[in-house]
């Protein structure tokens, strides 16, 4: 029987690749990472809150809080009423998100972000590992989508690594599909339990008006972070020139000059979809380029 070629670098993954990326973020917690995931400044990150152990802060009173947790101290300081918030102790689940729609499968140079998406998922998933979190999963593709509900220990990531290196590393339908995200998003609502975490990895460029919606319903009783994945000619100015593009099956050449506006402008709406929708339900949010490694990225995030 024949040994089984190893993955494509940058293309394609194996369940040891992600495997092996458990200690890379050696030092850093899920709560780190979350307080810093934002676009700009004012973006924080969004907790399920509830009554435990641990006191986290205070905050102005709200009509229906219980008036158990009034934090007398701090009332009688600034004349104000203010309730304690307690860090949610209980068991928490944590469901990994993956888009892995036809636009996932593109990339300029290191690795494409489909490659990037399940790097940085494996990065998030071990994270989350370390806290005890039941973790689980929702992969959808241009034709499937598998779902791994929360276990305990490590049988809901290893789970969510099987379906991921799967999905991975079968080339998408060249005819090209629209953008799952949407369906994803729906297939969310359907499988999520209430108080979970959910991080949605995706390059968000099948995100419309629909989209927040979708959202909406989900974040009443749950907790999102959006991971966008993006190459750096989506982000970046394009070098002036003469680009082959294919529409549906004619070969068509895109000349560009120096700082296009048609590009620079479409690059621009794109970001601002995605920070409305960040700043909308108050996200926390962080950029991925496919272009560097995931860890150094999310390394650099603590730093900065």
């Amino acid at each position: 029987m024949p040994a089984a070629s190893a993955p494509i670098p940058g293309v394609q993954v194996s369940i040891e690749d992600l495997v092996a990326l458990r200690g890379q973020l050696a030092g850093l917690s899920l709560r780190q990472l979350r307080r810093r995931l934002s676009f700009r400044a004012g973006a924080r990150e969004t907790r399920v809150r509830g009554r435990g152990m641990e006191y986290e802060e205070s905050r102005a009173y709200a009509p229906g809080d219980d008036v158990r947790t009034m934090d007398w101290r701090v009332m009688a300081r600034t004349g104000e009423a203010h309730t304690k918030v307690f860090a949610e102790e209980k068991e928490r689940r944590f469901l990994l998100a993956i888009d892995l729609s036809p636009t996932l499968f593109f990339g300029t140079r290191h690795a494409l972000k489909s490659h990037a998406a399940a790097q940085a998922a494996a990065h998030v998933g071990w994270l989350a590992n370390r806290t005890g979190a039941r973790i689980g999963g929702l992969i959808v593709t241009a034709d499937s989508h598998h779902e791994v509900r929360p276990g305990k220990t490590r049988a809901g990531l290893m789970g969510v690594f099987h379906h991921l290196v799967e999905s991975v590393n079968r080339a998408p339908d060249p005819a090209g599909r629209p953008s799952r995200l949407n369906f994803l998003l729906r297939e969310l609502q359907r499988v999520v339990k209430p108080g979970s975490i959910i991080t949605l990895i995706s390059d968000f460029i099948g995100l419309d008006e629909q989209s927040p919606e979708h959202v909406s319903a989900l974040v009443r009783h749950n907790d999102i972070n959006l991971f966008w994945i993006h190459d750096r000619t989506e982000v970046e100015a394009w070098p002036a020139g003469a680009y082959p593009v294919l529409i549906g099956v004619e070969r068509h050449e895109l000349l560009l000059r120096r700082n296009d506006p048609w590009i620079e402008s479409r690059q621009r709406a794109h970001r601002q979809r995605i920070e409305r929708l960040a700043s909308s339900f108050n996200l926390a949010a962080f950029s991925l380029s496919c272009n560097e490694p995931i860890a150094a990225q999310l390394q650099r995030a603590l730093r900065t």
